[in-house]
C-alpha cells in the first residue's frame, strides 16, 4: 500500500537518501522538508500518512518541538531518525511517543526494512 510520507531532514544529503529509498518502496508519494517552519507548513498541505522526522533540526525548532505540534494538531504518526543518541535527548524523543526511533548512519536495507514493518503497523486493522 502507497503511502504519503513527509521526510523532514536537514541535510540535504541523507535528506535525498532517504527519499529514494521510501519511494522505491510501493511507489510511496514523498515530500520533504529541512526545517520546522517547512514541516508544518507541508503537514497543513499535504497531509502525509507518517512522517520521517530528524530530531537534530537547525532552526527555531528541533525535531522534538516539531513532534509535540504533530501530536497537539495533527495526530499523524511519525518516526525519529537521529545521528544524537545521548540518553537525555532519547528520553526527551520517547516522551512524544514516536512510533519508532532510526539511528544514523542509516543503511539502506535496515531502512527498507524498518519502513516496512512501520507500514504494517500503519495499515493493521484494530
Amino acid at each position: 500500500m502507497a503511502l504519503k510520507v513527509l521526510i523532514v531532514e536537514d541535510n540535504m544529503i541523507i535528506q535525498m537518501f532517504i527519499e529514494s529509498i521510501i519511494e522505491s518502496i510501493d511507489e510511496n508519494i514523498v515530500r520533504t522538508a529541512s526545517n520546522s517552519n517547512e514541516a508544518i507548513s507541508a503537514l497543513r498541505f499535504f497531509s502525509p500518512d507518517i512522517i520521517l522526522l530528524d530530531i537534530g533540526l537547525s532552526g527555531d525548532k528541533d525535531g522534538i518541538e516539531v513532534a509535540e505540534i504533530i501530536n497537539k494538531d495533527y495526530k499523524i504518526p511519525f518516526v525519529f531518525i537521529t545521528g544524537n543518541s545521548d540518553a537525555s535527548t532519547i528520553k526527551r524523543a520517547e516522551k512524544t511517543k514516536p512510533m519508532h526511533i532510526i539511528r544514523k548512519p542509516i543503511d539502506e536495507n535496515q531502512l527498507k526494512a524498518e519502513f516496512e514493518i512501520i507500514c504494517s503497523k500503519l495499515t493493521e486493522k484494530p
